[in-house]
């Protein structure tokens, strides 16, 4: 099973990095991320954005987990943009992600 802790530690350090290859080996081919205005990108625009490294991701809450899915939240810092908080809901098929959904929310 992959712990939350684990792919989200990955997604932070390919932020970090810009080296897509921490995190792509927990994602399917087929996966797809729904950003908060329920837009949904595939998984070669995923990383598009991820190896920009304009953000980074911390502080992570595990609500729930298990063989299926994962619920958490996160803190994310992004340069010119309020410190924000994003809930994260992400299914899992044949030992990948093939669903990430963020619902974020910006400090006023």
């Amino acid at each position: 099973m992959i712990k939350a802790e684990t792919v989200l530690t990955a997604w932070d350090k390919t932020l970090e990095t810009r080296d897509f290859s921490h995190l792509s080996v927990f994602l399917s081919d087929d996966f797809q991320f729904e950003d908060t205005t329920g837009e949904v990108e595939d998984l070669a625009t995923t990383k598009s954005w991820c190896i920009l490294g304009e953000i980074r991701i911390k502080n992570f809450n595990i609500i729930r987990e298990n063989e299926d899915y994962i619920v958490a939240t996160h803190d994310v810092v992004q340069d010119g943009k309020p410190r924000s908080n994003v809930m994260v809901y992400a299914e899992k098929a044949n030992g990948k992600f093939i669903y990430w959904k963020i619902q974020r929310a910006f400090e006023m």
